[in-house]
């Protein structure tokens, strides 16, 4: 369904603005207040997103609480009509048009982002929640209501008690009433519509770092009889989840990445893509695959992966250095799903991929067998893991490292980093290369010899068959005069084995 067909279903307001009003001049507000304020600090005055505001009712009641607060919804009408709600209560919320799955708030904008019925209609939840946390500050809090409106019709003898409890209210009161209308175009895009929640959104938010709370049927504090009778089978829930700080050894790579994004790229593209490609092709499965790229930077592998045709999904840390990858992806004309998140805080189900791929990245996690559990766990049984990595550390703690890289920054008049030169303008590099190599310091894995000291004997233990090993020595042609690296880069390909228990990797 064309996104223009899906935002039909929200044009006109007018109806639901109606229902709005009503619980604006009943005890539901203040019933709403209390349960939204029980995850405030008292007197506390926030920054929150109201995300799929509609007629507006949240940022109303949060504004009259003393928050400083930014409602965004699709729809125009719905807008219109929240504005009316704000200035016939006095209130001043900020409203915008903005969708939810193309969030462009900065970073930590928010102390709190709340949302009411909304959930169940993402395209992309995955994404979305990302991108909640993204916007959140440290020790955040996201607050999600909903119920499984749609899943009766997925569901047979949940329909059938649906209709029952429809049946019953016509009787007793007189007008009818439907839970949820069948509308199965539009569900078919909505993939929560047929998910049992909230246990979906307790994984993936845990997943994704937040500590998660759930209240079952809050629909007891905050509905009318007629509402508790009605919705008892579809009952509202309450998710609580609140971002977790990042530790140390994150904050400071985060930093040092969001920074270099605006620097790094990669210096003849078009020839990395053709020899990542041509190094991956021999040991992926044939046909077209899902392929998760795990700390993408600026996309290089996830292009390399579309270039072959596959579905890709990119996931990294920075949100600079996921701009950077869309516009690259752009530029080719590539399609591909990018994501802010986290190596080891993957929300995908199990199995949701045929290959796991990655660049330079497993020296930089804190907990890498943690980590490749984790990529373990999303990849099908039989999928592949691909990655490719140096010791780019190893100068830090070996005398001979440390040589090489002399030797490199004499030949290349200090430019240890290659395409991070002073600009044309004349203006110096400003990214403090100190945060990485501190951080490296305290990396379990920046002083071994890779991949002999710690992937021939770790994969096996992870519950991976390795495919192929592959070594370069970059760094023996310094002697020559050749810049072509300072450090040992490796290429590794292995493969989930099917029903193989991990065994013990401490």
């Amino acid at each position: 369904m064309e996104k223009q067909e899906r935002d039909k279903r929200w044009v006109n307001g007018a109806h639901y603005d109606n229902y709005i009003q009503k619980e604006l001049s009943s005890f539901r507000k203040n019933a709403w207040k209390r349960q939204l304020g029980q995850h405030f600090a008292p007197g506390a005055v926030l920054d929150i997103l109201d995300v799929g505001t509609g007629p507006g009712f949240f940022a109303c009641i949060l504004s009259e609480e003393g928050h400083r607060v930014t409602g965004i919804d699709a729809s125009e009408g719905m807008l219109r009509c929240a504005e009316k709600n704000a200035a016939a209560l006095g209130v001043t919320p900020t409203f915008r048009r903005m969708d939810v799955n193309a969030l462009t708030f900065p970073d930590e904008s928010f102390d709190a982002i709340v949302l009411r019925n909304v959930s169940w209609t993402l395209q992309y939840p995955e994404q979305v929640c990302t991108e909640f946390k993204r916007l959140l500050r440290p020790g955040g809090t996201l607050l999600v209501y909903d119920a499984n409106w749609q899943l009766q019709w997925y569901d047979p003898a949940l329909r059938a008690r649906v209709q029952e409890r429809e049946r019953r209210h016509l009787e007793k009161y007189g007008w009818k009433e439907i839970v949820s209308g069948g509308d199965l175009e539009y569900y078919a895009t909505a993939p929560l519509t047929r998910i049992h929640r909230p246990e979906w959104d307790e994984r993936t938010l845990t997943d994704l770092g937040f500590d998660v709370t759930i209240t079952e049927d809050v629909g007891r504090f905050v509905y009318e009889e007629w509402e508790k009778e009605l919705y008892a089978d579809s009952p509202l829930f309450e998710i609580c989840a609140v971002k977790r700080p990042a530790g140390e050894t994150l904050e400071k790579m985060h930093t040092y990445w969001q920074y270099r994004a605006e620097t790094y790229g990669e210096e003849k593209l078009t020839e990395t893509l053709r020899r990542l490609g041509a190094e991956a092709a021999p040991w992926l499965p044939e046909g077209r695959l899902r392929v998760l790229d795990v700390g993408t930077g600026p996309g290089t592998v996830a292009m390399a992966m579309a270039l072959l045709g596959h579905e890709v999904t990119g996931v990294d840390l920075t949100s600079n250095m996921l701009r950077r990858a869309r516009e690259n992806a752009a530029a080719l004309g590539l399609d591909i799903r990018f994501l802010n998140t986290a190596a080891d805080e993957l929300p995908f189900a199990d199995g949701s991929f045929d290959v796991v791929v990655s660049r330079n990245l497993t020296w930089a996690l804190p907990d890498p067998k943690g980590t490749l559990l984790r990529w373990r766990r999303v990849l099908r049984p039989g999928g592949r893991l691909l990655y490719w990595d140096g010791n780019h550390y190893n100068y830090l703690f070996r005398e001979e490292a440390a040589r090489w890289r002399e030797r490199y920054a004499e030949l290349t008049h200090g430019h240890i980093h290659g395409n991070h030169a002073p600009t044309p303008e004349g203006e110096s590099d400003t990214v403090d290369y100190s945060l990485c190599d501190d951080t490296a310091l305290t990396l379990p894995l920046s002083r071994l010899d890779r991949p002999g000291e710690w992937d021939e004997s770790v994969l096996p233990k992870l519950g991976f068959a390795i495919l192929c090993e592959r070594c370069a020595y970059p760094q023996r042609l310094l002697s020559q005069g050749e810049t072509l690296g300072y450090y040992t880069d490796f290429f590794v390909a292995a493969v989930k084995i099917p029903d193989e228990k991990p065994t013990d990797i401490r």
